[in-house]
């Protein structure tokens, strides 16, 4: 079927663009002082519940019940923004996991929070710690930090996730160990696999979409963010196998479920019962 061009259309193309634009503008100017006043008074609450927590909440259950709360909010509080998640059944509440995902914006951190009663806590690089906000409640988290300059400064985080892994904390690593630019996946690196084969623990896929849409220069874009939870990565297939063939098959699974996502290849995943405004 062809739409035949005329000025009506072209009319109606520019007045809907019109739209669109000044719908986000509004949005927009809204959003930013409504979240920055509400992360800043959430940020003295999360210190404030440290304090009273760090004695006897050794794997800061309660400070990332609470970081879910605020993570979570800043999808309900914009009206432009929906958030889809995939493959919840995928997740055993119970267990402990090394969770790969792939890492487009620093957005990818709060958006993890939809992992269902899962306790996690994130391995991140120093250059975090530049961003005040977000370094101090890493701290307050007691994230791991790998620290860089050397092989075995580097290597010193597999000692630290393995302890929170044996008391049945989850950790979280960006394989890829820096953002994306373009959007794709990048190379990953060993870190986490090796990390999972020390542990004896299973590998939790995961996979972002929709962050690279979110903003258009400084205006929010409206935007549906998907996440899917692949099943995992069983634990005697990563002691049995070499971690570079593990991390090969991770980083396959995760380039497929991308494009899918994207309906690269004809395919869309079945949406979930936990679907997001």
């Amino acid at each position: 079927l062809i739409v035949p061009v005329t000025t009506g259309n072209i009319a109606g193309q520019v007045l809907f663009g019109q739209y669109k634009i000044l719908m986000t503008t509004i949005v927009s100017i809204f959003y930013y002082p409504v979240v920055l006043a509400w992360s800043l008074a959430y940020f003295f609450f999360m210190i404030a519940l440290w304090v009273l927590t760090v004695l006897f909440d050794r794997e800061r259950v309660v400070l990332h019940k609470a970081s879910y709360f605020w993570a979570r909010s800043l999808v309900w509080l914009n009206p432009l923004w929906k958030l889809r998640v995939y493959g919840k059944e995928n997740v055993d509440p119970k267990g402990s996991y090394v969770i790969t995902v792939n890492h487009q914006s620093m957005i990818d951190i709060p958006l993890m929070y939809v992992l269902p009663k899962l306790n996690f806590t994130w391995v991140a690089t120093q250059a975090v710690y530049r961003w005040t906000l977000f370094g101090v409640v890493l701290l307050l988290h007691g994230d791991i930090t790998i620290e860089e300059g050397s092989v075995r400064k580097a290597r010193s985080f597999i000692t630290k996730g393995v302890e929170r892994l044996k008391r049945g904390t989850s950790v979280i690593i960006f394989p890829e160990g820096s953002r994306s630019k373009d959007g794709e996946i990048k190379n990953f690196k060993e870190g986490a696999f090796l990390l999972a084969k020390e542990a004896g623990v299973e590998i939790l896929p995961c996979v972002i979409n929709g962050v690279k849409k979110f903003i258009k220069g400084w205006r929010i874009q409206r935007t549906t963010f998907e996440i899917s939870i692949l099943p995992p990565v069983k634990a005697t297939a990563v002691q049995s196998q070499g971690t570079r063939e593990t991390m090969k098959q991770v980083r396959e699974v995760t380039v497929e479920e991308l494009a899918r996502l994207r309906g690269v290849d004809g395919t869309r995943p079945a949406v979930s019962k936990d679907v997001i405004k």
